[in-house]
């Protein structure tokens, strides 16, 4: 006679099972508000949580292990009462690790548990568009939204279906953690949408026609390709800025043929339900053989609805230029030049090889273009570091001078062209940075309170200053 065995009963885990769960799944680099939400719960719970994580912190030889350790052991005085204490000693990781979705989304939860009632930390009911409308094609990979702000690749159209990276695992993934409030494929503290608290709500966009289905289903899979296209895959520019790159690129010719092929074969057909294409983020249009051609290939007769957004470092952009490109006229969306400066050294320093005399010339001939109604919208950039925040007000003035529309300000990324010292020394809006104070007091500026002001992800201390 065969006697089924009792089922031995699971040994409850330990303090030290918790931890390696905890590290496991912040393993991905992703960011987990699910795991911040029930940490309070665990610390209640197991008397040697924290024990256990200081000892394993003080055994681990690994840097970002150590990090995740710190930041847990963070979430766990958090849940004690001392936000405001550590989210001061946990400040210098907001540098060291700009773009990693974990640190920054821990910052940001220990941010909202401070300020409650601040819209932009109320993701669970917001659902943020871009990933359902947008693609950007990068040399090496393609986003669903900025990389900054979406740093996880889709896919890459260099040889691959662009159906495929637009529907794929990945993109399906990321709209998921969109419609499920989570975010955690995304950079919440430097990405302008969150920061700003305006995203749209699951409710009003339930009342709209075009997303209601969308919403309600938990749709993944969109019927149609990107409305929104960001081609930055080119780098080729005539500048050789610091914050981009550390020497002057042209791509090749090998290079050229390849960008050649994928515009031929993936992106003009995929232009066919696009409403807008940015070019671009990666270089200058104006430099760029294959650009050049794209621009004289998306004519009105064949891409009737589609308007142009034109990013530019300017010193290319000349009435002989505008000219060439018939394809622009009456177009343009908007117009961005970038600056990083409101002065002649400034910019010349922070834009090796532009000459300011220059940039005047064409960034009031731009003027001319919006005043006379060729483009909608002329914006000036201006990305904030330890060099030029002293002048954000002065853009103001320099925006009437030339005849902009919009100033747009945004934080300096690190996109591996700075060590961590480097950027830590250049990013003065961190908390602890040696200029903080005095950049405070830069954003009070009355200036920067014009209508025509785009804060983007500074949006915080604009208003705070306001």
């Amino acid at each position: 006679m065969n006697i089924d065995p009792q089922p031995q009963p699971t040994a409850p885990p330990t303090s030290n099972d918790v931890v390696d769960l905890m590290l496991s799944v912040l393993s991905d680099g992703l960011d987990h508000p699910e795991l911040w939400e029930i940490i309070p719960n665990l610390v209640a719970s197991d008397s040697m949580l924290v024990p256990t994580l200081q000892r394993r912190l003080a055994e681990e030889p690994r840097a970002m292990f150590k990090d995740s350790l710190r930041i847990l052991l963070g979430m766990c005085a958090s849940a004690g009462g001392e936000t405001a204490e550590v989210l001061e000693l946990l400040a210098p990781l907001a540098a060291r690790y700009s773009q990693s979705l974990m640190v920054q989304g821990a910052l940001f939860h220990l941010e909202g548990k401070l300020d409650p009632e601040n819209p932009r930390y109320a993701l669970a009911d917001k659902v943020c568009l871009k990933p359902f409308v947008e693609l950007d094609v990068l040399e090496n990979s393609a986003h669903l939204c900025c990389a900054s702000w979406l740093p996880t690749s889709v896919g890459n159209l260099r040889g691959g279906d662009w159906q495929r990276v637009w529907n794929g695992e990945t993109a399906q993934a990321i709209r998921a953690s969109v419609l499920d409030g989570s975010y955690r494929y995304c950079n919440k503290r430097t990405c302008p949408f969150i920061q700003s608290g305006n995203l749209p709500t699951r409710t009003e966009l339930e009342a709209d026609v075009k997303w209601a289905e969308v919403v309600k289903t938990g749709q993944t899979h969109m019927a149609h390709g990107p409305e929104e296209v960001n081609l930055a895959y080119d780098r080729t520019c005539n500048l050789s800025c610091p914050s981009c790159r550390t020497e002057r690129y042209a791509a090749d010719d090998a290079t050229r043929a390849t960008y050649a092929e994928m515009q031929e074969r993936a992106i003009l057909p995929m232009m066919a339900n696009a409403k807008t294409v940015f070019i671009t983020g990666s270089g200058d249009p104006f430099a760029s053989k294959n650009f050049r051609r794209l621009m004289e290939q998306l004519t009105a007769e064949d891409y009737p609805e589609l308007k142009f957004i034109i990013m530019t470092n300017g010193m290319l952009f000349t009435p002989r230029q505008w000219e060439a490109f018939p394809a622009l006229h009456g177009r343009v969306q908007s117009l961005r030049i970038s600056l990083d400066a409101a002065t002649g050294p400034t910019h010349e320093l922070l834009r090796r090889g532009a000459r300011w005399e220059t940039m005047l010339q064409n960034m009031k001939f731009a003027g001319e273009l919006k005043a006379a109604g060729l483009v909608d919208d002329y914006m000036l950039t201006f990305t904030v570091q330890q060099e030029n925040y002293r002048e954000m007000g002065d853009l103001l003035d320099l925006a009437d001078e030339v005849g902009a529309s919009t100033c747009y300000f945004g934080r300096i990324t690190n996109w591996g062209t700075f060590s961590q010292d480097e950027y830590a020394r250049k990013a003065v809006f961190v908390p602890g940075h040696a200029e903080y104070d005095a950049f405070l007091e830069a954003t009070r500026d009355p200036r920067l309170r014009d209508a025509k002001v785009w804060p983007s992800d500074l949006d915080e201390f604009f208003k705070a200053a306001a």
